[in-house]
């Protein structure tokens, strides 16, 4: 019987420590990554304001590209007139419409005209530049802005003047809104993260079945505590498994070793020596309890895959003929006929001898003692083509009482009995069919059972060919 070992325990101890840290740091994580956020978002406003204030000033001048390529076009002319010279020009006189209220003409690194009140150095680094040429090459480069240009930069100003305060009123508000929302979030993200880590302190606790998980939520939470359910799940059923166990082995146990202690006593009470019939009847309880030993260390080798398989061609029409001349005797006892179909004369198979002898025994005779007297047992074999392969099928039907549908889940369970009215000492270890079920599993075969109360039963093997 597997049981959970001391390393899975310790492996769900250290998963519920590094999931509880995990757990911790989610609202810290939650928290920065909302920072994070906000600054993105800031910054991307600033950069936003920035550029697009150069965008509605290079606009602007698309849209009035003719008033500014007349302001060039005067002041170029201006310095033709004044032979090549700068001398007493006058921004008013190129500008008579007032048509741009910030406007300054550089020549040679050094200021001509100023017009407006921005300093020459902002109105370098916002105006729009016009560069003056002649047939010699630059003459100048001006610097204007018209009056949608102007507001545009106030705005800007203003924005730039107001943007720390923004800023600071933003943070305290984001801030307390980061904290309100990653307290929600988290306490959303990490609640089904505590009940997971209940759920296994539960399971290294073992409480059995008795573990409240998130089984009910869609999503990924939820998938872990269903794998988690199943888990424990299979864990409670293994123990209440191995406690059942423990409790038939010491119920088949104790009848036998009662019987041969009150015999014992009885003899040393009276001081005699024991009669032959006593003796006899001793032999058979010590073969009983050699028996039960050997058939749960063969089922227990098998079902924790230790059993080896010696696989070699057997007959097995041959194999059937001596599994009834091996159970005449039980046959005879009770007036039983057995019968054997083999519609093909030669039917081999790669197994282990003893193994299937083993469980087509326990098969039978379980059918004869269901049987009634004067009853018929048909033993049949033959070969089918089962998903593609080659197969051989045996069959044990019998015209006894049948098994209930309640009990019939159950035959191949450890220790179970269909008729219950039967007494520990005539009805065997009740692991025979546990056994032959195993045998045939490990041969890669599969074993089934069909029955009708009243009317019998049919046990179905089914073995690679």
């Amino acid at each position: 019987m597997t049981i959970p070992s001391s390393r899975f325990i310790s492996g769900l101890c250290t998963a519920s420590d590094i999931g509880s840290e995990r757990a911790m740091k989610i609202r810290a994580k939650l928290m920065l990554s909302m920072g994070i956020l906000i600054a993105f978002i800031l910054f991307s406003l600033f950069a936003v304001t920035h550029i697009q204030f150069y965008i509605i000033r290079d606009l602007e001048y698309m849209r009035e590209k003719p008033a500014f390529t007349a302001l060039k076009e005067n002041f170029q002319r201006q310095y033709a007139v004044g032979g090549n010279s700068w001398a007493g020009v006058r921004a008013e006189e190129m500008d008579s419409g007032s048509f741009f209220p910030e406007l300054a003409l550089v020549s040679g690194g050094s200021l001509v005209v100023h017009k407006g009140q921005l300093p020459l150095r902002t109105l370098q680094d916002e105006g729009f530049p016009l560069f003056l040429t002649d047939a010699e090459g630059k003459i100048g480069t001006l610097f204007v802005m018209d009056a949608k240009q102007y507001k545009t930069y106030e705005f800007k100003s203003m924005w730039y003047g107001i943007f720390p305060v923004v800023v600071r009123v933003s943070l305290l508000f984001t801030f307390v809104a980061a904290l309100v929302i990653s307290f929600f979030l988290s306490r959303r993200f990490t609640s089904p993260i505590r009940k997971l880590l209940q759920g296994i302190d539960s399971i290294k606790k073992g409480s059995g079945g008795d573990v409240k998980l998130p089984v009910a939520r869609k999503d990924e939470f939820g998938a872990i505590a269903r794998a988690l359910q199943e888990m424990n799940d299979s864990l409670a059923s293994l123990e209440r498994s191995r406690k059942q166990m423990l409790s038939d082995v010491a119920h088949e146990l104790k009848t036998p070793l009662m019987i041969m202690q009150g015999e014992l006593e009885l003899a040393q009470e009276i001081d005699e020596p024991l009669k032959q019939e006593k003796v006899s009847s001793l032999l058979d309880e010590v073969l009983r309890l050699n028996r039960l030993v050997h058939d749960v260390l063969e089922l227990s080798r098998m079902e924790a895959g230790r059993a080896e398989l010696r696989r070699e061609p057997e007959n097995i029409g041959a194999l059937l003929q001596g599994l009834i001349e091996k159970t005449r005797y039980i046959a005879e006892d009770k007036n039983i006929r057995v019968r054997l179909r083999t519609p093909e004369e030669d039917i081999y198979a790669p197994v282990e001898k003893h193994r299937v002898l083993q469980a087509l025994y326990n098969i039978l005779v379980n059918a004869l003692h269901y049987t009634p007297a004067g009853g018929t047992v048909k033993i049949g074999a033959g070969t089918a083509v089962r998903e593609g392969r080659l197969v051989v099928l045996l069959s044990v039907e019998d015209n006894g009482s049948g098994i209930a549908p309640e009990d019939l889940p159950h035959i191949f369970n450890r220790f179970y009995r269909a008729d219950h009215s039967r007494t520990r000492p005539s009805g065997g270890t009740g692991l025979g069919l546990a056994i032959a079920e195993q045998n045939v599993l490990l041969h890669g075969g599969s074993i089934g059972v069909q029955s009708e109360p009243g009317k019998g039963t049919v046990f179905t093997v089914t073995l690679p060919a």
